[in-house]
């Protein structure tokens, strides 16, 4: 079953976490999904110490699972980090952790996890032996990673992992490990662009290439991979250490080489002198501020408007062309890139970043070229300047798929961001309250869009004391998720317009935007079932895997409205059927059915109609709709199979010529961007969909295609039946 964002009460009540009868948080249980991650370590006793998958992010006060299990299990690749977490329920005294003997080309690193706001999330190294004070007031949780390396041996390394609680009181836990057959590439495969201060990370005495080599083995670039110095105009050719300031390219040869551009590209981008791959990507530099794309003045020359002097935008020409020759020569090419402009806000703003583009074209037609916005037809259809930018940067909410898919198939390359406030059913990783799974899943989703990078505008949020946090860890879990994808797909890159075998994987995991997989301990079987297919093990390509309830096969008709309104019969019935009444009910693990979404739960915006208009069913006339336009995802569980599926969108009483209405389900456009009228106030549409993992998804509303604006979808009704 796809479990989306949800809100947190229902995060801690359906997918891990139980809660008390009244929907609080206090002393939750546990209500894993599977059962294989998540359980009480017999070996114990009354100590009740237990582990989870690391994805599932545990609070102060969550209670041990009711499961047991007598060993710990980590799988991983070569070249990989993999952790476990154990954790002490509430009690006086203390532990450590004993060393962790006989492993053969296997590193690891134990570390205490500390709360914040009641969530896990300062992670502190624990020296071998190290005594930990216990709480007896809240968990203690225990982080240990491992780390295998290349000449790491495949196969199954057996060990003990003893905690040691005084007094001879010491709880061995039997550890398997089991190394994959392959290896992870060193350069990362999913490409990411991190704000990320490298001197703010420089704590307890380290230097610069400690935080790149940090960085770098999660997985994450920063938007600076050659700090303290770049290939910006200030340092490269509007310099007065330049000696021949504006008309050479000036590459820093005579200074150090720890600030020299010429040295540190070698070292941070080529990889020479370091780790031999570098960073995957390399912002070369970036626009003023979001209102100014490039200096006032250059060389000497005042701008005027954006657009620039004929002067002006020479001597920048001059500059590109010379810094795409650079590039050349040195083999940086295919791996740098010019980050244009910022979130552009107008069709003004559309058209410069247009003309900035095609300005580009024209100097440095090699020079890779990236921008903060979604493809839009209002930047590359620009009648006068009209221009596809080689890396668009997407905020997740605004992404118009389609069109993005059509400038993919162009040879652009699609990444995606994230903000603070992005909601459900989104992920969001930045907030300490969501679940770890809004980290992890970033890499899913992005494969089903044929999407290459994430970029976060605010990433030092993720790092305490210079430290990576849990959620930092969990990235790098969906970062390297993400190469088992990729080596599941002969070793290549997913082409956007293609289908391969893993997407069937894949989209059991994360079909789109707004609808993935929340389910931890799922997502990490399929990881590894994944893992045992690349390597050979297995033959066939695994799917995500789900035992929560669902209801049979069968047809079932749902009435969208008001359930105490109109229509009030009771039971509500068309003579033949049964209809259930359904209105803006969130999930319900138990019903097996309802919505997730930004304002479901405020009743002045969340609203249902009734329009008692002649030639119209009853089920015809009663309807639900987002006041805002927000896009709402509606789950119903069901059995898997292929079913026949008819929906029916609009209001009888009046056609809306301003509002498109959208409708998918399953991932497929059935009401795509389109007005309804007075002539036809309505669309009954039906699609055939293949159900794989236990529920139908149903997204309604969101932003218009056409206009750029939210727009009602006013939803009338949905009738399920099975495919004969």
């Amino acid at each position: 079953m796809k479990i989306k964002i949800l809100p947190v009460f229902l995060t801690v009540l359906i997918s891990t976490w139980g809660c008390d009868d009244d929907g609080s948080n206090k002393n939750p249980g546990i209500k894993t999904d599977q059962g294989l991650y998540t359980y009480v370590l017999s070996q114990s006793n009354q100590r009740q110490i237990w582990t989870t998958s690391v994805t599932n992010k545990v609070r102060m006060d969550n209670l041990p699972p009711e499961q047991t299990g007598d060993i710990l299990k980590v799988h991983m690749a070569r070249n990989e980090f993999e952790p476990l977490k154990i954790i002490v329920p509430p009690q006086k005294g203390s532990v450590s952790v004993s060393s962790i003997s006989g492993l053969e080309q296997l590193d690891y690193m134990v570390q205490k996890v500390e709360f914040v706001d009641g969530w896990e999330e300062k992670l502190v190294k624990v020296s071998q032996g190290e005594t930990i004070n216990l709480s007896s007031s809240q968990n203690t949780v225990l982080w240990i990673t491992f780390h295998s390396i290349e000449s790491t041996p495949s196969g199954t390394q057996e060990t003990v992992l003893s905690l040691d609680f005084g007094s001879g009181d010491t709880v061995d836990i039997p550890l398997e490990i089991y190394i994959f057959d392959f290896s992870l590439p060193l350069s990362p495969s999913f490409h990411t662009q991190l704000n990320v201060s490298i001197s703010s990370l420089m704590s307890s005495g380290k230097t610069v290439e400690d935080v790149k080599t940090m960085l770098f083995e999660h997985k994450m670039t920063p938007k600076s991979v050659t700090w303290p110095s770049s290939f910006s105009y200030t340092i490269t050719w509007d310099n007065t250490s330049n000696p021949n300031q504006c008309s050479s390219f000036y590459d820093e040869e005579d200074e150090g080489a720890d600030y020299s551009i010429r040295y540190l590209a070698l070292k941070y981008i080529s990889g020479t002198g370091w780790n031999g791959v570098g960073f995957p990507t390399s912002m070369l530099f970036q626009f003023v501020d979001n209102s100014t794309p490039r200096p006032d003045t250059f060389c000497g020359v005042a701008r005027g408007d954006h657009y620039g002097t004929e002067e002006y935008n020479q001597n920048w020409g001059e500059y590109l062309g010379s810094l795409e020759s650079y590039l050349i020569s040195s083999n940086y090419i295919e791996k740098t890139y010019y980050y244009v402009q910022n979130e552009p806000q107008n069709d003004e703003d559309h058209k410069l970043a247009a003309y900035l583009c095609s300005l580009v074209r024209s100097y440095a037609p090699e020079l890779r070229i990236a921008i903060s916005e979604e493809p839009k037809p209002e930047i590359t259809e620009d009648p006068e300047w009209g221009c596809g930018y080689d890396i668009w940067i997407a905020h997740i909410r605004a992404l118009n798929e389609s069109y993005a898919l059509e400038r993919q198939l162009l040879g652009e390359t699609l990444w995606l961001y994230s903000l603070d406030h992005d909601p459900e059913p989104y992920f969001n990783p930045t907030l300490i309250e969501n679940q770890g799974i809004h980290q992890r899943i970033i890499p899913w989703v992005s494969w089903t869009l044929r999407a290459r990078g994430w970029a976060y505008y605010d990433f030092g949020r993720f790092f305490i004391d210079g430290e990576p946090t849990v959620r930092a860890s969990l990235f790098r879990e969906g970062f390297e998720d993400y190469e088992y994808l990729r080596l599941a797909n002969n070793g290549l890159e997913p082409d956007p317009g293609t289908s391969y075998e893993v997407d069937t994987a894949v989209f059991s995991a994360a079909s789109s935007l707004t609808s993935f997989t929340r389910l931890p301990d799922a997502l990490l079987k399929l990881r590894n079932e994944l893992g045992f297919y690349v390597e050979g093990t297995s033959t066939e390509i695994p799917v995500l895997e789900d035992n929560t309830p669902t209801r049979p096969s069968g047809k079932y008709f749902i009435n969208f409205q008001n359930p105490s309104g109109e229509p009030s019969d009771e039971p509500l019935t068309d003579g033949t059927n049964n209809w259930i009444k359904i209105g803006w009910q969130p999930f319900d693990s138990e019903l097996m059915y309802g919505w997730y979404g930004e304002f479901i739960d405020n009743t002045s915006i969340a609203l249902y109609g009734y329009d008692n208009t002649s030639g119209f069913t009853e089920f015809e006339k009663s309807y639900l709709y987002d006041d805002y336009g927000r896009d709402n995802l509606f789950e119903f569980s069901i059995e898997n199979g292929t079913y026949e599926v008819t929906v029916c969108a609009g209001r009888p009483a009046r056609g809306y010529p301003s509002d498109p209405h959208n409708v998918t389900i399953e991932g497929v456009k059935v009401i795509d961007d389109e007005i309804t009228t007075d002539e036809n106030p309505q669309f009954t549409r039906t699609v055939t969909v293949q159900i794989t993992d236990g529920s139908l998804s149903l997204v309604c509303g969101g932003k218009s295609n056409s206009t750029g604006q939210y727009s009602y979808t006013f939803l009338s009704y949905l009738v399920i039946k099975p495919s004969i």
